[in-house]
């Protein structure tokens, strides 16, 4: 019974149909603890789904939540410096599939020059791009000994 509504919530969310698909699926139980288990868990679906908007579905579990900041983990492990700033944008990679056609569509129809506009504004100054100007400032106060 939990492994049947544990699969459901993972990947049908939660909706105002749970409750209804949950009990489609079980089996009938004779055992008192197992009834009272059963009719605590629709109890629960019940009032829960209820809060739910008709035709909307909310995420029941945080797993695929868990994956893509894991993938995202991953992913910037390789990355020299830190911070989540502009990287934020590769969990979406994470989650389509990015094929040739998909590539050449957004390379044909975003400019550089556009991208990089957008970035500063939304991001700023990138932590890489600040040690560069403060370490790479000339020092006209200093003299040669």
């Amino acid at each position: 019974m939990t492994r049947t509504i544990e699969t459901q919530l993972k990947t049908r969310g939660l909706n105002q149909e749970s409750s209804t698909i949950f009990q489609l699926h079980q089996l009938t139980i004779k055992t008192n603890s197992l009834v009272n288990f059963q009719i605590k868990v629709l109890d629960y679906l019940t009032v829960e789904s209820s809060q739910i908007q008709a035709e909307h579905t909310c995420l029941a579990t945080s797993d695929v939540i868990e994956s893509l900041f894991g993938k995202y983990k991953q992913f910037s492990s390789r990355c020299p410096i830190k911070q989540i700033g502009q990287m934020i944008l590769s969990i979406s990679l994470s989650t389509m599939n990015l094929t040739a056609s998909v590539v050449k569509q957004a390379l044909e129809t975003v400019r550089y020059l556009d991208l990089e506009a957008w970035s500063l504004e939304v991001f700023g100054q990138s932590m890489l791009s600040k040690r560069r100007t403060i370490f790479s400032a000339s020092s006209d106060d200093t003299e040669i000994a």
